[in-house]
């Protein structure tokens, strides 16, 4: 049985608007992602102090990322591992305290946050974030270096509305290109 050549132009039509797709989600841009979501930065309740860590495994972070910490009298610290593990806040690498910071995700690797206060890092507000790394080729096909570990560079205030503070999962435009074929081809799926 041979195929119709409108059922091939249909099938090719198809198949461009889904490499459309898949071509727009990887050339996405840095993220500015808001900590804790609606939560925001503060004490977990007694009964979820595993929020953070909900909230980070549900994301994905890339060099380039932001994260932005919005927060009402506390603060936001990044230390080493050991601080984490301990609520050691007596030599962060960067510390805030304006109720609004964001932390660029400058490098691959594990970024770890706590509370300034012990007694809220104790009780849960604390954060790891793993950052992706990225695989780039020369031209023998061996792996170029990673990235060199510099200081996590901040800026004290986020300008930014809430609505760009979104981990996009798909570009606006993706919802169309999925019913662009349907629309296009309409009459390839009418028998005649």
């Amino acid at each position: 049985m041979m195929k119709s050549p409108r059922s091939t132009t249909c099938n090719l039509l198809i198949m461009l608007c889904i490499c459309a797709v898949v071509v727009a989600m990887a050339a996405e841009g840095p993220r500015l992602f808001k900590v804790g979501d609606e939560f925001g930065w503060r004490v977990p309740l007694h009964n979820d102090t595993d929020v953070y860590s909900h909230w980070a495994s549900s994301n994905r972070f890339h060099i380039g990322d932001s994260l932005s910490f919005v927060y009402d009298k506390d603060s936001v610290m990044e230390v080493d591992k050991w601080g984490f593990y301990h609520c050691n806040s007596s030599d962060p690498i960067t510390a805030f305290d304006n109720g609004n910071s964001t932390l660029s995700l400058d490098r691959p690797g594990l970024f770890y946050f706590i509370s300034g206060s012990n007694e809220h890092c104790t009780s849960g507000q604390r954060l790891i974030v793993e950052v992706m790394h990225i695989h780039h080729h020369d031209h023998h096909g061996n792996a170029s270096t990673a990235p060199s570990m510099s200081p996590l560079s901040a800026s004290p205030s986020v300008s930014a509305a809430s609505s760009l503070l979104t981990p996009s999962f798909l570009p606006p435009f993706a919802a169309f290109l999925f019913l662009l074929p349907t629309v296009a081809c309409s009459s390839c799926f009418i028998s005649s």
